[in-house]
């Protein structure tokens, strides 16, 4: 067996299927994990900045305690993002249009909602939305080929079965003629 026939044996056995999941679900993890943290970190800024809210002493839990508390459970609760993120970035979109409706109470307001930080804060919590998306789809492509190789595994049985069993109907019949050709052989002597 040459190298090419050895190489393409061994390509032959890849899952591409799987392969192209797990792909997209580290992608759209990533995704998710990049932009949400830089989202949150956004956050922070447009409320330090417009809002002129600061940083309470270390002992007591205050917004930016709790912002850096969920940008470490991104990283720790990956495997839960595709359920908490998607809920939070519609709640975002919801409140950016109520937001929209408060800006004329306030220069702070008018001031945030003019600002490019608040276009980008809105635009990474939609991606960190596209990456949980993503690691969706790869979880249901994951489902899709787990029951494309189980019904491929279940039909192969059955044809392994039926093999069997066509083979040795096939003895049978073989004997039965070698058996009747003797007969006849034997009464022509």
């Amino acid at each position: 067996m040459g190298c090419s026939e050895c190489c393409l044996k061994c390509l032959s056995g890849i899952p591409y299927a799987s392969l192209i999941a797990t792909i997209l679900l580290y992608a759209g993890v990533a995704l998710f994990c990049g932009c949400g943290h830089e989202a949150l970190s956004g956050t922070v800024t447009i409320l330090q900045t417009y809002f002129d809210v600061v940083r309470s002493p270390v002992d007591a839990l205050d917004v930016f305690t709790m912002i850096d508390i969920f940008k470490y459970v991104i990283y720790g609760v990956a495997a839960a993002f595709f359920v908490i993120k998607p809920l939070r970035c519609l709640r975002r979109i919801v409140s950016i249009g109520e937001e929209k409706k408060l800006c004329t109470a306030s220069e702070n307001f008018i001031k945030m909602c003019e600002s490019n930080e608040l276009d980008l804060t809105f635009h990474l919590f939609v991606c960190a939305l596209a990456g949980a998306g993503a690691a969706v789809i790869a979880m249901v492509h994951y489902l899709m080929v787990l029951s494309a190789n189980w019904a491929y595994v279940k039909d192969a049985c059955r044809m392994q079965k039926y093999e069997d069993i066509k083979s040795k109907e096939e003895q049978e019949l073989h004997d039965i003629h070698s058996t009747r050709s003797k007969e006849r052989l034997n009464a022509y002597t």
